[in-house]
């Protein structure tokens, strides 16, 4: 998240894990769906630095560790961090967490062989420095995994509109549509920095569960959110 968005999240952080607020549910749902993406490009993580950059809670920094790498959880966020640690702990899983900014990452060159950042890039303050931090710390051959919100009439509504606006189950300006992401906007900036970008996939839900709540999945649009991945 970027710096200003906190103040607007800050009481959510004690329920991360207690799963009473719907949009974290949604967000502690959506690490399947990531996953599944993640694992199809590189199965194997046992053992492989790796950075989750905007951590949050922990939600994809544990479900790394529990598939063996060596998780180094970054967020800006100091007092969910709080949480992240306390839940790792009570999980028997070493995560190290830092409170940092994307843009000036505190992290040794050529240190990490993934780097993972998934709803944090349509929150930066400065999107180049941060994936500019992001190849700096990466070794070579590494793999940059991400997802982010496209800039389209259509997320701007379901994001903003619908979501926090009409029946607010995010909060209300958590999210600035003129941040959001065009896939070929992003393309441009980690091919300029020397990245090997792959095709991107849209996610989004995919059905409803027996909660009355969005499974999500891989879907075939980009139109509203995407994954991808790149190379350096």
């Amino acid at each position: 998240m970027g710096i200003e968005e906190l103040p607007v999240l800050d009481g959510y952080a004690g329920a991360w894990w207690e799963g009473s607020t719907y949009f974290l549910r949604m967000l502690a749902n959506q690490v399947r769906a990531r996953m599944l993406y993640f694992e199809r490009i590189a199965p194997r993580w046992e053992g492989l630095d790796t950075l989750d950059l905007g951590c949050g809670g922990g939600f994809m920094s544990e479900a790394l560790a529990s598939r063996g790498a060596r998780v180094v959880g970054i967020d800006p966020w100091i007092t969910v961090l709080r949480v992240a640690r306390t839940h790792s702990q009570t999980s028997k899983l070493d995560i190290q967490y830092v409170a940092s900014a994307g843009e000036s990452l505190p992290l040794d060159d050529k240190c990490m062989d993934r780097v993972v950042c998934v709803d944090v890039l349509e929150h930066v303050p400065d999107l180049r420095k941060v994936l500019a931090e992001v190849y700096r710390v990466l070794r070579p051959g590494g793999i940059f995994f991400f997802d982010t919100v496209n800039r389209t009439w259509l997320a701007r509504i379901l994001v903003v509109t619908v979501l926090e606006d009409i029946i607010r189950i995010m909060p209300r300006g958590v999210h600035d549509p003129n941040k959001f992401i065009r896939p070929r906007e992003l393309k441009e900036e980690l091919s300029a920095l020397g990245f090997r970008v792959a095709p991107m996939v849209g996610m989004g839900p995919v059905r409803i569960n027996h909660n009355l709540e969005p499974v999500f999945g891989l879907l075939p649009s980009t139109a509203i959110m995407y994954l991808g991945h790149a190379f350096k």
